[in-house]
């Protein structure tokens, strides 16, 4: 599933390639049918005569759900001018398993276990396509059909769904003291609380178990059990894991290699940086972690504080016992220096 770095790099493409662009045309699936199970609450006629005509102005996103600022160019400067007024629906994206964004000539969004086919144009699976007045030609396809575009009246960001996510680890994460209790009175998994996005949107099943890893903590430890260090360096590894892969515009390759990430997948045995993986269930979803370095309970807790921290200096502890002085070289008796002397 998409989750909030391969989100990212789909804003990120409509952005590079399609901002300031004029809809010039608004196509539905291969064949010109409308999807009615993707474009949830809103018909044909409806979504067309919302793009139609408008301008991006921008592509925002928040989590796993991205959508699109219109706007309409008034005056007498036809493409050149700016938009002089935000219309008032957006057409907001959720991508399901398989969702993904794709520029005509340009490539498409980059995914560990799928990739989309843009050899042909409109590529197959597509159920939108749209294209702009600066010759762009974009399209998003989802072949497994569980994404979601809706058409959304207002400001988007004070309705449903965006209204309803928790906080962004890209853009908005919140300080230590306002994470840990955000999670500190859960009692569920704190695999399955990291999952919830009513409280970190964008986090996946990827994101949840490479954060854990990263943080050495057991993905069954119920949140409320954790300390405050332990969900500290769960706030550190989340902001380190979400910007490391933005940087690499979500292309698997350029993820640090030894992330568990490269291990993960298809619930094959094998080692991450010398270590056995495991696969259980945690709240309904498939897990990956390390048990040699993942443990529950007050163990797991020194475990990763150990390893957090250089080891110190015992108190009292003695200083290591120097080493016995060299044997000073006797001094040759007095004749024999002035016999030495001498000669």
């Amino acid at each position: 599933m998409p989750e909030l770095p391969e989100v990212e790099s789909a804003r990120a493409l409509c952005e590079a390639h399609c901002l300031g662009a004029t809809v010039t045309s608004v196509a539905f699936l291969e064949d010109g049918t409308f999807d009615e199970k993707i474009f949830e609450g809103t018909t044909a006629a409806a979504f067309r005569s919302a793009l139609m005509g408008k301008t991006l102005v921008s592509a925002r996103r928040l989590g796993k759900h991205m959508w699109w600022e219109l706007g309409v160019k008034q005056g007498k400067h036809g493409k050149k001018a700016k938009p002089s007024e935000k219309t008032d629906a957006s057409p907001v994206f959720h991508f399901g398993m398989t969702g993904a964004m794709s520029v005509r000539g340009e490539g498409a969004m980059k995914y560990k276990s799928f990739e989309v086919d843009t050899t042909s144009w409109p590529p197959r699976f597509a159920k939108l396509v749209v294209e702009f007045d600066s010759g762009v030609a974009l399209a998003y396809t989802d072949p497994r059909r569980f994404g979601k575009v809706r058409l959304v009246r207002g400001d988007v960001r004070t309705s449903p769904p965006i209204s309803q996510l928790g906080f962004d680890p890209l853009l908005a994460m919140p300080n230590a003291d306002a994470f840990v209790a955000a999670y500190a009175k859960r009692a569920a998994p704190i695999k399955a609380a990291l999952l919830d996005q009513k409280i970190a949107a964008g986090v996946g099943n990827w994101i949840a178990d490479e954060v854990l890893y990263q943080a050495r903590v057991h993905p069954e430890t119920p949140a409320k059990q954790l300390s405050r260090a332990q969900l500290e360096r769960i706030r550190t590894e989340m902001g380190n894991v979400v910007r490391k892969s933005v940087e690499a515009n979500a292309d698997a390759d350029a993820f640090p290699e030894d992330w568990l990430f490269h291990r993960r997948w298809g619930k094959v045995a094998g080692s991450v940086n010398g270590s056995r993986i495991e696969f259980i269930t945690v709240g309904g979803r498939t897990t990956a972690f390390v048990p040699a370095l993942q443990k529950k309970g007050k163990a797991g807790d020194e475990a990763s504080e150990a390893e957090a921290k250089p080891a110190k200096k015992k108190r009292g502890a003695a200083a290591p016992a120097a080493p016995p002085p060299k044997k000073a070289k006797k001094a040759p008796p007095v004749k024999a220096r002035n016999k030495a002397a001498a000669a």
